[in-house]
């Protein structure tokens, strides 16, 4: 199996990997990684029909996901789905430079990614749009008679609105990364991403969001190695 861990100029800009494992700035330790564990929950993933949660240190970040791209138990392991939302809640004030996650895909496929940040459960999204949703739903006047479609409201933030977006070329059954930099977040002009504790941080994959079914083809994907450098 190829495994590419230093495939974008980016990465390695950001992260400055190397023998010793990633660089992820203010949660570097030399005994592991709690700090970087202990700054966020357990990331949600989203699919149409419903929602994995993976454990940072168990699933997404460990000494054999770095060296190895595996998991320690087949429990941990993050399965083959067609995610909509990753979804990590925030547990500490930071800033954050760049995000780093690689997938794979036992399809070749294109991946189309965006990434958007809500300050609390209360400003995140409640009604996602997936690849099932419909458009349209029956609308009745006032005596309860049905009197035609209307359409349905969906509040998933537009791709205008993302922070910071891109698009991975993935080969079948390999994994690559993309890497998220220069944040464009309202109010800050210095490319980082300015996180509070109890904000979320949304991933898209756009080719799985119900606004691109005719224009996107869906991605099957499994994900691992989330690096986070904060400063």
């Amino acid at each position: 199996m190829r495994k590419r861990r230093l495939g974008l100029p980016l990465f390695l800009a950001a992260l400055g990997l190397s023998a010793c494992g990633p660089s992820l700035g203010i949660y570097d330790e030399s005994s592991g990684y709690q700090k970087f564990y202990d700054a966020f929950s357990d990331m949600e993933a989203l699919y149409d029909g419903g929602s994995k949660s993976y454990d940072l240190e168990d699933s997404l970040l460990n000494e054999k996901t770095i060296n190895e791209f595996k998991w320690k138990d087949e429990d941990y392991e993050v399965k083959n789905k067609e995610y909509l939302y990753l979804i990590l809640p925030v547990e500490a004030d930071q800033n954050i430079e760049a995000i780093i996650l690689f997938f794979k895909s036992p399809y070749s496929q294109t991946l189309q990614f965006s990434s958007f940040y809500f300050e609390n459960e209360d400003a995140a999204p409640k009604k996602i749009k997936y690849l099932s949703s419909p458009d349209t739903e029956p609308e009745y006047d006032e005596d309860g008679n049905y009197i035609g479609e209307k359409e349905i409201e969906y509040d998933d933030p537009p791709k205008e609105d993302s922070l910071a977006s891109g698009s991975l070329s993935l080969t079948q059954e390999s994994w690559d990364s993309f890497a998220l930099g220069g944040f464009k977040q309202t109010g800050f002009e210095d490319g980082l991403l300015h996180a509070k504790d109890d904000g979320l941080i949304y991933l898209r994959i756009e080719n799985n969001s119900g606004w691109n079914r005719d224009t996107l083809q869906p991605v099957t994907c499994s994900f691992i190695n989330l690096m986070i450098r904060a400063v």
